[in-house]
């Protein structure tokens, strides 16, 4: 987990239309796209949990997550 994170992104890859809007706007450069399928792929090593992914996912296919240890579900 990334010290300090207190929920992480989940994403689902059906629907997604790879706009990389999500890759775009990671500060955490989290986000990258998978070499073979092309699917967004998101690297919890370097997520800091902010959340802007699922913020601004055009098709909504991004949600926050609780850590393990955290109470409820974000988003």
């Amino acid at each position: 987990m990334a010290q300090g994170r207190t929920h992480r992104p989940v994403a689902r890859s059906e629907g997604c239309k790879r706009c990389e809007m999500c890759r775009l706007l990671c500060p955490d450069l989290a986000i990258t796209p998978d070499p073979g399928s092309g699917e967004m792929r998101i690297d919890l090593r370097y997520c800091k949990g902010c959340g802007i992914c699922a913020a601004f996912c055009p098709k909504g296919l991004i949600r926050m997550v609780s850590e393990p240890g955290e109470e409820e579900d974000v988003g």
